[in-house]
């Protein structure tokens, strides 16, 4: 079998490890920090902390087979974008051949245009390029100011985006993010809405075709209202499946993809979040010895026969507990949780946790050296 390299040792990134690695494939694990737990997992046939992009290409390199390249999150994918052609001659990777088809779905403020080819609605953005810009984009108020692509805004600021209530404050947050170098939009807030959040994940293979898509509902998040899942329910979500899948198909996308959509208690319509040309951070739900994405991916992309391998996770919840304890706390403060609540998905039968592994230990303790580091 052909290698696989995943790019990326946190919670997705493990998660395709431990799956690809359970089934015989050579897994070489790439990290951009040395905190990335991933790294501990015994599927892994090599570890790099890479300092540079010529670490990770010399790797792949050196590997006497072509391998199989996953990048895991949005610095993973931007590593890709930067050394397209080299990244191609060496590896076959989960993303379309035209990179522009990643850079139209990554820039946000671009996504709402792409939403409204494809039929798919989303609330008012605008690129916040100046002052000038903000006000006279007719936005209505409260609005949030979110990057424009990437996760070091949220490690910078410790939140996903700020929420402005009048235009005078997402000018003040614009203003904080442009000193610090970030690229801004500023969007309409959908109110109520952070009980809504829907997802596709979805793999497209070769052909066009989507060969796995699994949906669910962010349960709940953190940090609160705008955050990356604590605990994710996988459950059949037919309309979300329907117009993720149309707005992938009218930009023509292959490979992994992650669709976040938000139901409007207004109107009961979906409206189009964001686009993640990479895994979410929930990844490992479908990822199982019932259902294994990853696997799908692999034989796609080395040119074997693809199974089904099992029905797409349903009624099944992931947990990162050490997030959802400290969110937990904070919504029982404002009493938005009760007791029975936050059990309700720790007794259930079917879960599954974010590191934790009985066959596979040694990254849950090392996670808790990541967490201090993020501390």
């Amino acid at each position: 079998m052909r290698p696989a390299v995943v790019f990326g040792q946190l919670h997705a990134g493990l998660a395709l490890t431990r799956a690809l690695g359970r089934d015989g494939i050579a897994v070489h694990g790439i990290a951009l920090d040395e905190h990335e737990f991933g790294l501990r997992s015994r599927y892994l046939a090599s570890r790099l902390v890479a300092r540079s992009d010529d670490d990770v290409l010399e790797l792949l390199r050196r590997l006497p087979t072509r391998p199989v390249f996953f990048p895991e999150r949005d610095e993973n994918v931007a590593f890709v974008l930067r050394n397209w052609e080299a990244v191609h001659e060496l590896a076959d990777v989960p993303l379309p051949d035209d990179p522009d088809v990643v850079r139209r779905l990554r820039r946000k403020e671009r996504l709402p245009k792409e939403g409204e080819a494809a039929g798919v609605t989303a609330p008012g953005t605008v690129l916040a390029s100046d002052e000038d810009a903000i006000r006279a984009a007719g936005l209505r108020p409260p609005l949030l100011v979110k990057p424009a692509e990437g996760q070091e805004f949220a490690l910078t600021f410790g939140e996903k985006a700020v929420v402005a209530p009048d235009l005078d404050a997402a000018v003040a947050a614009w203003r904080r993010a442009h000193e610090h170098g970030f690229d801004t939009i500023v969007q309409e807030l959908i109110p109520d809405s952070h009980d809504f959040v829907f997802s596709l994940l979805t793999y497209i293979g070769r052909d066009g075709e989507p060969l796995a898509n699994v949906t669910g509902r962010k349960v709940r998040q953190g940090p609160l209202r705008f955050g990356t899942s604590a605990v994710f329910e996988a459950r059949r979500e037919p309309e979300v499946e329907e117009q993720g899948l149309r707005l992938l198909r009218h930009v023509g996308y292959q490979g992994f993809a992650h669709v976040e959509l938000v139901r409007d208690p207004r109107d009961s319509e979906l409206k189009l979040v964001e686009v993640n040309t990479r895994l979410p951070i929930w990844a490992g739900i479908a990822m199982s010895r019932d259902f294994n994405l990853a696997r799908i991916a692999y034989d796609d992309l080395t040119g074997q026969p693809v199974s089904a391998n099992g029905s797409p996770p349903d009624g099944i919840s992931w947990i990162y507990m050490a997030k959802d304890v400290w969110v937990s706390v904070q919504m029982a403060r404002r009493r938005e949780l009760r007791p029975r609540e936050f059990l309700s998905h720790y007794v259930r039968r079917n879960k599954v946790r974010s590191v934790f592994a009985a066959d596979d230990p040694l990254p849950a303790l090392a996670s808790v050296a990541y967490l201090r580091s993020r501390v």
